[in-house]
């Protein structure tokens, strides 16, 4: 199959190094293998780096609606019986999501206005931090699409309205309303083909709506990296990409880290690479750890609002933010 980089359609690529595809999962996934090694490339026009070719779509796909994504996250059956908040922090990585949303509102709120009545989507939802936030500001027209059945039925029951499908499902449909803010954060980096998931969205912002879109800065750099990450943006890139699906540009900016931070970062990389990829622990196990738990919300939590750190320790830390229209 020939090359045509998603961001910007060129045709040239130079190797880039190898990425370690994984579910980190119960269950495998690539022909019976939890991980796989992959080729990088990156584009000679906008050094957009992804995996080249890319293996077993099907199998990937599959991946996303069954159990064990969000399990990997320690979401288990006990929360069909608790409270939205208590799902959406009980531990130290649901928090890590759930004060990152509450971010990305707030920086959504300084740019734009919305109404209290404007239609307001979250793609690949999970349980929807995004959307709380929302419904604490007083918002009520909230939508999400979540490929894991099991989650949209909880979701209803807080009343969100859902759409338990892949996004490459969703954007065929002929029978969607249009949104004010559809907000897409931690997504395209999974995509296949993001260019075409984003230009079929585009039809889906009303006449003012806009668009949110957050995803990890150059993820491939980081040497204790592990998922399903099949792109890797940089400013330019991303950029390229929004520009190819037809987006007005309001804003594109990089949350990097400072060189304290920076150090910082990685000696919590080392130490989680050493605990948690030598010993082959599932990625639910060493969230569950009590002493995890204990660390990060008596320890880490205070620290990082007393030395206001953008440092994440179960999610990227730096990452491209834009806001888009029509």
């Amino acid at each position: 199959m020939d090359f045509a980089c998603c961001c910007c359609n060129h045709e040239h690529n130079t190797p880039a190094g190898s990425y370690l595809l994984s579910t980190v999962s119960d269950e495998p996934v690539f022909e019976g293998a939890f991980e796989i090694p992959s080729p990088l490339v990156s584009c000679t026009n906008c050094s957009h780096v992804m995996v080249y070719p890319i293996p077993f779509e099907d199998k990937i796909r599959q991946y996303y609606r069954g159990a064990d994504f969000w399990q990997n996250y320690g979401m288990t059956h006990e929360f069909a019986e608790q409270s939205w908040l208590q799902n959406l922090t009980y531990n130290a990585s649901l928090w890590e999501y759930f004060n990152q949303a509450s971010i990305q509102l707030h920086l959504i709120l300084n740019h734009i206005d919305l109404l209290e009545d404007a239609r307001i989507l979250d793609l690949g939802s999970g349980y929807a931090p995004f959307l709380y936030h929302c419904r604490q500001k007083g918002f009520k027209n909230l939508y999400a699409l979540e490929p894991m059945e099991e989650i949209c039925r909880y979701l209803e029951s807080q009343g969100i309205a859902t759409y338990p499908m892949l996004l490459e499902t969703f954007i065929t449909r002929d029978d969607l309303p249009q949104f004010d803010l559809i907000v897409i954060s931690s997504t395209l980096q999974y995509l296949i083909r993001p260019d075409v998931i984003l230009h079929g969205l585009r039809r889906l912002l009303s006449e003012k709506g806009v668009m949110y879109i957050e995803i990890p800065h150059q993820l491939h750099l980081n040497p204790y990296s592990r998922g399903l990450f099949l792109h890797f943006f940089n400013e330019k890139s991303i950029a390229q990409l929004l520009t190819k699906c037809r987006y007005q540009t309001i804003m594109i900016q990089l949350n990097r880290l400072n060189l304290m931070e920076t150090r910082l970062e990685r000696a919590l990389y080392f130490v989680h690479g050493k605990t948690f990829f030598k010993e082959q622990r599932t990625v639910r196990s060493i969230i569950e750890s009590p002493l995890v738990k204990y660390l990060h919300r008596f320890c880490w939590r205070p620290l990082k609002r007393l030395m206001f750190l953008k440092i994440n320790v179960f999610l990227p830390s730096e990452n491209i933010f834009a806001l888009v229209k029509r």
